[in-house]
Parts: C-alpha cells; structure tokens; sequence
C-alpha cells in the first residue's frame, strides 16, 4: 500500500513538471529610427583659402560630434535594454 502511495506520488510530481505554463515568447525591440541613420557625408572646403578651411573645420567637427551623439544613444538604448534585441 505505501509503495503504491509513494508511486502516485511521485507520478503527480513529475506529471507538475512537464504541464508547467510555457515560456513567455522574447518581443522583438526595435531601437529608435533616429538612432540607426547613417551619418551623412562631410562637407568638402569651398576653396583652400585659409577662412575657408576654418568654416570647413567647425562644420566637420559639428557632423562628427552630431553622429557621435546618435551612436552613443542607440549604445545607450542597447544597455537599457540589456542586449535582448532580435533582429526581424
């Protein structure tokens, strides 16, 4: 009699393990549009003259730190997320 109790037992037991609820299906994150544009391309000096090549310099640094920017949100927006993003 114990050994029959004992098996039903351990019957219910493993029969708990395999009906469990199923795992909750990873959504698909999609980072922000802004954040995966590439950076667009440098604007060239309108001549080799001296104030030129300023202007050009200024506006260089002003795209390379505006793509720097968007770069380190989307490295931003990956972390918050913890790196759970599927590629569709």
């Amino acid at each position: 009699m114990l050994k029959r109790i004992l098996l039903l037992s351990a019957a219910l037991i493993l029969t708990g393990c395999a009906s469990g609820s199923q795992p909750m299906p990873m959504p698909i994150l999609t980072p922000p549009a802004a954040d995966m544009e590439p950076c667009g391309p440098l604007p060239p000096p309108a001549s080799g003259m001296i104030g030129d090549l300023l202007t050009n310099h200024i506006a260089v640094a002003k795209a390379y730190h505006q793509c720097k920017d968007r770069h380190r949100g989307l490295i931003d927006w990956l972390e918050a997320t913890g790196n759970a993003v599927r590629v569709r």
